[in-house]
């Protein structure tokens, strides 16, 4: 049975959009329990305030972003994948998040 997500009421504006909750899926419990919760992904979700991101992928119709965050003072970069939700689009959806390892960041600074 899949669990419902844990809703959170936060205030923050990602996109333009004026976000008053977050609703965090559970799917990172199964690979990611062990160091990752809730607490944290709100951490990396307030980390995305005031800010805009592109589309990411497209699946069915529904835009998904996706946003790279390096957390102080430990300097671990985590991958927050969310949507949003809701007719005044004020829901911010988070899909997943899970540590990135550090060695991505070579290829991504390719010139």
């Amino acid at each position: 049975m899949m669990e419902k997500p844990t809703r959170h009421s936060l205030e923050l504006r990602v996109n333009g959009n004026r976000i008053t909750t977050v609703l965090i899926g559970r799917h990172y419990l199964s690979k990611h329990g062990s160091y990752m919760n809730d607490a944290l992904i709100l951490d990396l979700v307030m980390a995305l305030d005031g800010k805009s991101f592109p589309v990411d992928s497209v699946t069915v119709g529904t835009d998904y972003y996706a946003a790279d965050v390096l957390t102080e003072p430990d300097g671990k970069i985590y991958r927050i994948i969310w949507l949003f939700e809701g007719e005044s689009l004020e829901i911010l959806g988070v899909i997943n998040a899970y540590r990135r390892s550090k060695k991505k960041e070579d290829t991504d600074e390719k010139k």
